[in-house]
């Protein structure tokens, strides 16, 4: 029996949003990122490509939103009060935790990243998008290791645990009987030594954040 209530606009935007990205996924699936057009997409969505417009701004933009729904980042559970090392024992559990969970994924990764850097517009466009999320990180690590405590500045230490989380996870990957998740652990752990003097990194991060306000 019918209500007589109509879902709400937003509902149906979202609905239309989520099958032009599972027809997107099919078509990557099967060809490739390289192989992707709008045409296609929409056809296969059974929509205009006006709808795809009316969704995302460009290829590239619906690309990425496939890209976020297949590869979440990892969000470890850090614990106020905990020192230094046992954070980072925590953030290596959820890099190994993951890594075991993606390795299906590893070729799909694999062919976005090859992708990337073969197109100069979607490497911009993920290089503006990390520095906003590097921002957000160094002022929120900070919520749980003090500033003086870590080994470098709080922005130049979430670029490298960035870069240490996805090289961990493709080495895994390739490797997982030799990266296994010791060894992925034991990597952030290391983080937890010191490379700067106290005082250094304490002037640096006082500067950062005056630059970010």
């Amino acid at each position: 029996m019918s209500t007589g209530r109509r879902a709400p606009k937003g509902d149906k935007r979202l609905r239309t949003r989520s099958q032009l990205i599972d027809a997107a996924k099919a078509v990557i699936h099967e060809k490739g990122y390289y192989a992707v057009s709008l045409e296609e997409v929409a056809q296969r969505a059974g929509m205009s490509r006006g709808a795809i417009y009316g969704n995302f701004a460009n290829r590239e933009e619906l690309i990425v939103a496939v890209v976020e729904t297949l590869w979440q980042p990892v969000v470890p559970k850090l614990q106020p009060g905990a020192s230094f090392k046992d954070q980072m024992h925590i953030v290596g559990k959820a890099v190994a935790e993951a890594a075991k969970a993606r390795r299906s994924m590893a070729v799909g990764a694999a062919s976005f990243q090859l992708y990337a850097l073969s197109n100069e517009h979607m490497r911009a466009r993920i290089a503006k998008e990390n520095a906003k999320i590097y921002r957000m990180l160094a002022k929120g690590i900070i919520r749980y290791i003090p500033a003086d405590k870590l080994p470098m500045t709080p922005n130049k230490f979430v670029r490298v645990m960035h870069a240490l989380t996805d090289g961990l996870m493709f080495e895994h990957f390739m490797a997982p009987d030799l990266i296994t998740e010791d060894v992925i652990v034991s990597a952030f752990e290391a983080l937890a030594g010191r490379a700067e003097p106290v005082a250094a990194v304490r002037v640096l991060a006082q500067q950062e954040l005056r630059r970010e306000v």
